[in-house]
C-alpha cells in the first residue's frame, strides 16, 4: 500500500493553549488564565490581553474550546452562550463549525489559519516513508554529516542562549513570537515537559529545537539554524529525532504550528515535507455588543 499524508488521521488533540501547562506558565508569570467548565465535559482557557485597535484588555480564547470526546452542536452552541455571558469577547477557534458561532453572536474577522499535525503513533520506519522524496534526501545529508544530537530538558539558565538566537532571527526576519519568558515560565512550572534537540559539530551548536510537551501532545515552539546548520540539513536529524523521543515518551500528536504559505513558504514546505498534515482552523471570531444572539435550531 502507498503511504502519504492521507494514510493516517492524526487523532484529535489538546492544543498547547488549552492546556493547563499553559495556564500554569502564565500563571508563573502573574498572568493567570481564567478556565470554565463547559457541557459534555469541555474547558475553556481563557486569557486577557489588549488588541488593536481596541482600547481596553479582552477576554479571548486561544485554540479553544476543548472537549475530550466530538461534542454534540447544541452541547458547543450552550459552550459558547456561557463565554459569551462570561464576557469573552475574541475566539481564535480550533474547529468549531461558523454557524454555531455566528448563532452565538460572534462574527468572524479573520479567515482560518493551517497547521501542521504529525502523527506520531505509528513509529519511525512510517513516518519515513511519508516523507517527501526531497526531505528524506536531505536527512539522508544529515545522518552522514557527523552531527552530534542531544535532547533533554531545557534548562532556564544554560539554554537561555538559544531564546536570544530566535529574538534575533525574529527581529531579522520581522516576525513575532511568544515572548522568551513563556519557554523560561513554561520549563519552571513544568518540570521535564518543555524538550532541547541540539545539533553540535565539534562540540559547538549548529541547530537546535524546543518543543513543549502537554498530555498525549506536544507542540514544536522554536527552532533555530546557523549556516553550517542549515547546509548540513541539521533541522531535519534534529526533527526526526525529537518525533522519536516523543513517541517513546507517549506522545501521540506533535503541533508543528502554523503553516504561512505566503510569509515563510520554506518553513511550510519543511514542515509538510516532513509528512505531517495540514489542518485548517476555525477562524477568529469577534462579539461585540450588536451581535445578536440566535436561538439554537
Amino acid at each position: 500500500m502507498k503511504l502519504d499524508q492521507t494514510t493516517f488521521v492524526a487523532p484529535p488533540f489538546q492544543p498547547l493553549q488549552q492546556h493547563p501547562h499553559f495556564g500554569q506558565a502564565l500563571a508563573g508569570m502573574g498572568r493567570p488564565m481564567t478556565s470554565y467548565a463547559l457541557p459534555a465535559g469541555g474547558t475553556a482557557q481563557v486569557f486577557t490581553r489588549r488588541v488593536w485597535p481596541f482600547r481596553r484588555s479582552l477576554k479571548m480564547i486561544s485554540r479553544g474550546p476543548y472537549w475530550p470526546e466530538p461534542p454534540s452542536e447544541k452541547h458547543q452552541y450552550d459552550a459558547l452562550c456561557i463565554l459569551r455571558a462570561q464576557n469573552v469577547r475574541l475566539i481564535n477557534a480550533e474547529d468549531m463549525p461558523a454557524h454555531l458561532l455566528k448563532a452565538a453572536g460572534y462574527r468572524q474577522i479573520m479567515t482560518p489559519a493551517s497547521i501542521a499535525v504529525m502523527d506520531l503513533r505509528h513509529g519511525p520506519d512510517v513516518r519515513r516513508a511519508l516523507m517527501s522524496i526531497k526531505w528524506r534526501n536531505a536527512l539522508r545529508k544529515a545522518e552522514t554529516a557527523d552531527l552530534r544530537i542531544s535532547m533533554r530538558s531545557y534548562q532556564h539558565t544554560t539554554d537561555k542562549w538559544l531564546l536570544d538566537e530566535d529574538e534575533k532571527q525574529q527581529s531579522a526576519r520581522g516576525y513575532r513570537a511568544l515572548p522568551s519568558a513563556v519557554t523560561q515560565a513554561y520549563s519552571v512550572m513544568n518540570k521535564g515537559q518543555a524538550i532541547i534537540v541540539t545539533a553540535s559539530r565539534v562540540a559547538v551548536p549548529i541547530a537546535a529545537m524546543i518543543f513543549l510537551r502537554h498530555g498525549a501532545s506536544a507542540t514544536y515552539h522554536i527552532g533555530w539554524t546557523s549556516p553550517e546548520g542549515r547546509a548540513c540539513n541539521a533541522h531535519n536529524l534534529c526533527l526526526v529525532k525529537a518525533m522519536d523521543a516523543l513517541e517513546s515518551f507517549g506522545t501521540q500528536v506533535l503541533d508543528m504550528g502554523t503553516l504561512d504559505t505566503a510569509a515563510s513558504p520554506g518553513v511550510a514546505r519543511f514542515k509538510l515535507g516532513s509528512g505531517a498534515q495540514a489542518k485548517t482552523l476555525g477562524g477568529t471570531w469577534l462579539r461585540l455588543a450588536c451581535f445578536r444572539k440566535q436561538p439554537f435550531i
